[in-house]
């Protein structure tokens, strides 16, 4: 369409988030909703608060949502073809979904015997087709760098229930940050396990949506809050499709929550993100070391007088660091943990919606 690639990840991003409320109530009415579980479960997943997050993040997050939220679909309305192949996009477009997707196509293939071959076939080769392709580009490379971004994400930066720390941020410290938004998500795991006590009954929305929780909880990053959006969205589809006298009720208030959160931010003046903010600052400054893991190659193209060094290689910083001590030395980063070497300082680039990071600069210790 004439964009750059960026602007074409941005819109994908931008366009895929706002399908998600019409995609949620799209589900519930094929799991055979009514038609006020219908708008329940729209302006529930339209109001949540971390959706102008993921909406503005350039992530894969939306889009394999959007693909996961259309196979749920197809398989409440037994079409298993389409339910396998919109499965193999949500995967092909997020492969960190692979429990809740997975999960939900075995249950749905345990619970219909007729419908096992198609599921199968219809899956299993739409993700032949995407990740077939790309190995028949790179090659090797290709299951290198799966297997070492893999153990990355769950021994070293990913900051996961898995990795062998104890100084790693949990999600009782991502709830004193944002303890309004993550309210709403709290509600909704309280109401759906009275539910499930009310009705335990088996289905792929059931099993899909235990197992984003489960899943979010020990295998993504407090740090990210856009990964609550999936199990957030599954609870509220299953909650509307288990149809409890006291569950519809209750979702009322949980929007009613929600609609509450927006206007804190609706009423704020447009800004940039933290990182345009970093950039801009640092803009001003005629000459300096900049070390960060945030947009490395942005803050490159951008502030050409400075040199960006990407914290990642930290043997590398440390050398750049020896030769450099002249120039004034930043730190960009995400959070406030206190080191010997990095010292806070009171540059602080604010966040734009609820669940984004506010970064602040550090600067080397005297």
């Amino acid at each position: 369409m004439g964009l750059s690639a960026k602007q074409a990840v941005f819109y994908l991003s931008l366009f895929s988030a706002l399908s998600l409320p019409p995609l949620a109530a799209w589900t519930t009415q094929a799991w055979g909703a009514s038609h006020r579980g219908v708008l329940l479960a729209f302006f529930a997943v339209l109001t949540q608060p971390f959706l102008p997050l993921v909406a503005l993040s350039m992530m894969s997050d939306a889009t394999g949502i959007a693909f996961f939220l259309a196979a749920l679909a197809f398989m409440g309305r037994g079409k298993p073809i389409r339910a396998g192949c919109f499965a193999g996009f949500a995967l092909a477009c997020r492969p960190s979904f692979i429990v809740p997707v997975a999960l939900a196509l075995i249950t749905e293939w345990y619970l219909k015997k007729e419908a096992r071959t198609k599921l199968f076939i219809a899956s299993a080769g739409t993700l032949l087709v995407f990740f077939g392709g790309v190995f028949l580009l790179e090659g090797e490379a290709y299951l290198i760098e799966a297997l070492r971004f893999t153990e990355g994400h769950f021994t070293v930066w990913g900051n996961t229930s898995f990795e062998p720390t104890f100084e790693r941020e949990g999600w009782l410290d991502a709830f004193e940050k944002e303890p309004i938004t993550l309210t709403s998500l709290l509600s909704l795991l309280l109401i759906a396990a009275l539910a499930f006590l009310t009705r335990p009954k088996l289905t792929p929305l059931l099993i899909a949506a235990a197992a984003a929780v489960l899943w979010t909880l020990l295998a993504q990053n407090p740090e990210n809050l856009r990964h609550v959006l999936l199990p957030a969205i599954l609870l509220v589809i299953w909650l509307v499709y288990s149809s409890g006298k006291w569950a519809k009720p209750a979702l009322v208030l949980v929007i009613v929550l929600q609609l509450g959160i927006w206007p804190q931010f609706l009423i704020k003046p447009v800004i940039n993100s933290p990182l345009k903010q970093a950039a801009d600052f640092l803009g001003q400054q005629p000459t300096g070391t900049l070390v960060t893991n945030r947009g490395v190659f942005y803050l490159r193209a951008s502030l050409p007088q400075h040199k960006i060094h990407d914290a990642f290689f930290s043997d590398s910083v440390e050398a750049g660091l020896q030769s450099q001590r002249h120039r004034p030395i930043w730190k960009l980063v995400g959070s406030k943990a206190m080191s010997n070497v990095w010292c806070n300082s009171e540059t602080m680039f604010a966040a734009r919606v609820p669940g984004e990071k506010v970064f602040s600069l550090q600067t080397q210790c005297r």
